[in-house]
C-alpha cells in the first residue's frame, strides 16, 4: 500500500505544473516566427473498413486495461464489433468528446534495481484499455496527415514516426561528424537526457500550439478531452 500510494504521487508529481509556464512568452515566439495562418484541419468521418484495419495493425498482447480486455480478444472479435466502434469514433469526432471510460488507465510499477521500497526504483507502466488504442489512432492518423501535408512536423524527429527509425538518426549523426572530420572542422556535441520527458509536457503550451497549426473548433476540443479527467488506478 505504501509503494502504490507513493507512485501514484510520483505519476501526478511528474506532470509540469501549467502555472509555471511562460505560456506568454511562448505565444509570443510562435506569432513572431510565424507570420502566416495555417489553414483549420478538416477532420473526415471513418469508415468500418478503417476500423477493421486499425484493428489489424494492433500488436497482439496479453496484457490488458481495468475491462480485461486484450488487443488479442479484439483482434479475434474485429469483424464483429467494428460497425458500433466505427458508430462511437465518428461520435467522438462530430461531439469532440474522447469517452470518459477510455481514460481510465491502470499503473503496474515495475521494480528496476536496488531496494524495493524505494520508489524512484520503480518504473510505472500505464494499462489503458484496449479499445481506446483504436479512438487514438483514429486522431493520430488525421493530425499527423494534416501535420504532414503542411510540412509542419520537423525533419529532425525520428521516434514515432512512419518510415524514421532511430537507427536513422545515429547513422545521420555519424555521418555529419565524420564529414566534419574529414573537412579538418572542429567537431561538438551537447547530449541531453530528458527523464520522464513526456510528463514534462504543458498541456496547455500543447493546446496552445495545436490551435496555432490549425487544430481548432471541434477537433481541439477533443484533444482537450482527451487530456482532461485522467484517472488511474495503482495495481500492486
Amino acid at each position: 500500500m505504501a509503494i502504490a500510494e507513493k507512485v501514484n504521487r510520483l505519476s501526478k508529481n511528474n506532470l509540469i505544473k501549467d502555472e509555471n509556464d511562460n505560456i506568454d512568452r511562448h505565444n509570443h515566439f510562435m506569432e513572431q516566427a510565424f507570420s502566416e495562418p495555417y489553414p483549420s484541419m478538416k477532420h473526415k468521418c471513418t469508415t468500418t473498413k478503417e476500423i477493421e484495419q486499425i484493428i489489424k495493425s494492433l500488436k497482439t498482447k496479453h496484457s490488458y486495461g481495468y475491462n480485461e480486455i486484450s488487443t488479442k480478444i479484439l483482434k479475434i472479435s474485429g469483424p464483429y464489433i467494428s460497425s458500433p466502434i466505427n458508430y462511437i469514433c465518428n461520435k467522438m469526432l462530430f461531439w469532440g468528446v474522447f469517452p470518459d471510460r477510455l481514460k481510465y488507465a491502470m499503473i503496474k510499477p515495475i521494480h528496476k534495481n536496488d531496494d524495493t521500497c524505494e520508489v524512484s526504483n520503480y518504473r510505472p507502466i500505464s494499462l489503458l484499455t484496449s479499445f481506446s488504442k483504436i479512438l487514438e489512432m483514429v486522431m493520430q492518423r488525421r493530425t499527423l496527415k494534416y501535420l504532414t501535408k503542411h510540412n509542419i512536423i520537423s525533419t529532425e524527429p525520428y521516434g514515432f514516426r512512419v518510415g524514421y527509425r532511430t537507427d536513422s538518426a545515429t547513422y545521420r549523426l555519424t555521418t555529419e561528424i565524420l564529414n566534419a572530420m574529414n573537412n579538418k572542422l572542429l567537431v561538438g556535441g551537447i547530449f541531453c537526457d530528458l527523464e520522464k520527458a513526456f510528463g514534462c509536457v504543458s498541456h496547455h503550451i500543447l493546446l496552445y500550439k495545436l490551435k496555432f497549426y490549425g487544430i481548432t473548433d471541434k477537433d481541439l476540443q477533443l484533444y482537450q478531452s482527451y487530456l482532461d479527467n485522467i484517472l488511474q488506478n495503482n495495481n500492486i
